[in-house]
């Protein structure tokens, strides 16, 4: 079984997360997310929504066959 790992902060879900979530999901049978923790995200202010909101919205997408939050 081909697993696909996606990752990234999801911080404000918007269309753009979701055409790359699906995408992503094409290229193996199972996709796991990997949700950035809040210090994790040096590239741009930290995330408005908590980390566990973010991965409870990331994983009620259809592609998602699960989502958790990355480590510390």
């Amino acid at each position: 079984m081909d697993r696909v790992v996606a990752q990234g902060p999801f911080d404000l879900l918007h269309p753009g997360h979701v055409h790359y979530l699906s995408e992503a999901a094409t290229m193996g049978e199972k996709l796991h997310v990997i949700v950035a923790r809040d210090e994790n995200v040096t590239h741009k202010p930290s995330p408005i929504i908590a980390g566990k909101q973010r991965v409870e919205m990331v994983e009620a997408l259809d592609p998602v066959d699960s989502a958790r939050l990355g480590d510390p």
